[in-house]
């Protein structure tokens, strides 16, 4: 299995909205630059081997048809991995407009990753805590020596985030409302 991943996230403000640049990574090989310039549209790939021989590849067209086009070599690989992961997902509904996942979607989803986990480390400084469905956050640190019990008393049902692993935190964090 291809693993794809993204490094080197920074955000910025855009013409739009908010922008961000990332390098996105092949099983740990840096293959591209990408950037949402916060213009609209959609992201801009910059490949490293941009001036290789293009292959043919084929990617899902928003009429759930499929394109067949000359790609470089990277592109084509990013290309037939998020194919077969749109055989693996099912197409969701959305106002009677179907959409299916494509390379803009895989690399999106990637950052917007990051950037959540990026932030539940930023909270984690402080204590922070989910019950009810939501995450409260105390302005002391985890370390601070009454908190526990406060937060016991107060909200016995809680789980203290800070006490769980990154990646647990990340998920309770983004299912809370």
């Amino acid at each position: 299995m291809t693993d794809y991943s993204v490094k080197a996230v920074k955000t910025f403000y855009g013409h739009d909205g908010n922008g961000w640049e990332c390098k996105l990574y092949r099983d740990g090989k840096s293959i591209a630059l990408i950037v949402e310039d916060g213009w609209g549209g959609g992201l801009q790939f910059h490949w490293k081997d941009e001036n290789e021989a293009r292959v043919e590849c084929q990617k899902r067209n928003y009429d759930d048809s499929l394109i067949t086009y000359k790609a470089t070599p990277e592109q084509a690989k990013l290309e037939t991995c998020v194919l077969a992961q749109a055989q693996q997902d099912s197409p969701f509904s959305d106002d009677d407009s179907r959409i299916f996942i494509n390379a803009d979607i895989f690399v999106s989803d990637m950052v917007g990753d990051v950037l959540v986990t990026k932030d539940v480390k930023k909270m984690l400084k402080k204590v922070a805590i989910f019950d009810g469905g939501k995450v409260y956050t105390y302005n002391v640190a985890p370390s601070h020596s009454t908190v526990r019990t406060e937060i016991a008393k107060k909200y016995p049902n809680a789980i203290i985030l800070n006490d769980v692993s990154i990646s647990e935190a990340v998920e309770i964090y983004k299912g809370a409302e």
